[in-house]
């Protein structure tokens, strides 16, 4: 059964209904309003907005590399350690290979560097039965007193890919100017039979006084030789932060940090103590490749 008919309002009860209305609008376009304008000015400060959150003072680029060329930039890379002639190698690693500027090769947008089977003897009169690539930023001499490119503190960021073969050993790291080998900065490590654990290394100036910290972070579903990462490092005074893939994965802190110019190294070694001799299971050609190397610091 259907009810009376309901009365119509007022018109003061419309009136302050009205008002009420408009004033909610208001607050609302208010709030609308305040929300652009901070995405506004957030956007215009971006560059000096890190991703923590944190302020922080606009970054100098030192070096962007992403290899678009076909050959390789040599007013930024060496192809061999600041000791070496006519190649080199690091025999107190043990290590198998002799670096050669062949083994060295830009293409596609992207550094490669190839380990093979290939006999040689070194500029050392020792013979080699494994040829590799390298390249550095450092000296490229012993009276070239700065190198190419170095810097001290900054944020070091390499996207790479490695091999996988037991044996292989590419690395990417930091060493002093200065030519000594330490402080050194391991900024990644990996071994070929072992491609999904990153590892990490600090050996400080003074082994005698602080010894060499090191991490293993082992990636989840994944390798470092199945498709591209991002490896990044953080130097700032007394301050060491590593990231795999923009997670954060070790922290160091204390006056262990070096706080000397320092520049960069990149190469693919074969055996040495580290990853041991490659087997009959080892593949060659082995290619370490790298499409873009980025190092920014504070201005």
């Amino acid at each position: 059964m259907d009810g009376p008919a309901a009365a119509p309002p007022s018109q003061p009860g419309r009136r302050r209904r009205l008002r009420l209305t408009l004033a909610v609008g208001l607050v609302v376009l208010a709030v609308v309003a305040s929300l652009v304008v901070f995405d506004v000015w957030r956007s215009g400060f971006a560059a000096i907005l890190p991703h923590e959150g944190s302020f922080r003072a606009p970054k100098t680029v030192v070096l962007d590399e992403s290899f678009d060329g076909a050959t390789l930039d040599t007013s930024v890379w060496n192809t061999c350690h600041w000791w070496g002639d006519d190649g080199c190698t690091i025999s107190s690693n043990d290590e198998l290979e002799w670096y050669r500027p062949e083994q060295v090769s830009v293409s596609d947008g992207a550094l490669r560097l190839t380990a093979d089977r290939i006999p040689n003897r070194g500029s050392d009169g020792e013979d080699y039965e494994y040829a590799s690539g390298m390249v550095t930023t450092g000296p490229a001499n012993s009276d070239d007193d700065e190198g190419k490119v170095s810097w001290t503190y900054g944020t070091v960021e390499v996207h790479l890919r490695v091999p996988a073969s037991r044996g292989l050993w590419p690395a990417v790291w930091m060493l002093p100017v200065s030519r000594e080998s330490r402080p050194e900065i391991d900024i990644l490590e990996a071994i070929g039979q072992d491609p999904s654990q990153a590892l990490m290394h600090l050996h400080p100036k003074d082994e005698s006084e602080a010894d060499s910290p090191s991490k293993k972070y082992r990636l989840s579903g994944s390798t470092l030789a199945d498709g591209w990462h991002t490896i990044r490092l953080d130097w700032e005074p007394e301050h060491l932060t590593w990231f795999v893939d923009g997670k954060q994965v070790w922290n160091l802190t204390g006056s262990q940090v070096p706080d000397e110019p320092m520049y960069l190294v990149v190469n693919l070694a074969v055996g040495g103590a580290y990853p041991g001799p490659p087997d009959e299971t080892t593949e060659f050609p082995a290619t370490f490749e790298i499409d873009r190397v980025r190092v920014t610091k504070a201005s």
